[in-house]
């Protein structure tokens, strides 16, 4: 088992298990074209991994077993955030048979590390029922639907 982080040789298992991930939420329903749907994040994976999306993995035997991703962006600043830079976690995924081994806990702790390095003043999310305690555990509190995490 080792946390990576990931780059564009990795776009086809990224995809893979991104597509798990809408299929377990529910968010593949009829009329969703799938193909579309994975066409468009392949372009999108290649064109912005390791500029302003940067996503880590977790490998066991060779296969990717979860994911998590930060998006950058740069809004208007505000009084809590100067630079306005503030990074969006996503896809923090892992497969069914390989949860409760901590592996999104370190995704995420690897997450919350790179947004301090690069000195970002808040992280947020959207969360799954499912994934709220984990983001509990690493400092995020809930607001306005959302959850936040704001470092130091």
């Amino acid at each position: 088992m080792s946390l990576i982080q990931l780059d564009e040789t990795y776009v086809e298992a990224f995809l893979s298990l991104r597509m798990q991930l809408f299929r377990e939420l529910g968010e593949l329903h009829e009329g969703v074209d799938d193909e579309a749907l994975q066409d468009a994040t392949k372009a999108y994976y290649v064109e912005h991994i390791n500029k302003d999306l940067f996503s880590w993995g977790i490998q066991f035997e060779g296969h990717l077993v979860s994911i998590g991703s930060l998006c950058l962006f740069e809004r208007l600043p505000y009084a809590e955030n100067l630079s306005g830079q503030e990074g969006y976690v996503l896809n923090i995924y892992t497969c069914p048979a390989f949860r409760m081994r901590g592996f999104a806990s370190q995704i995420v702790q690897a997450i919350l590390s790179y947004g301090a390095e690069l000195g970002l003043k808040r992280l947020w999310l959207s969360s799954s029922t499912q994934g709220k305690a984990l983001y509990l555990k690493h400092g995020f509190s809930e607001k306005n639907g959302e959850m936040e995490c704001l470092l130091k």
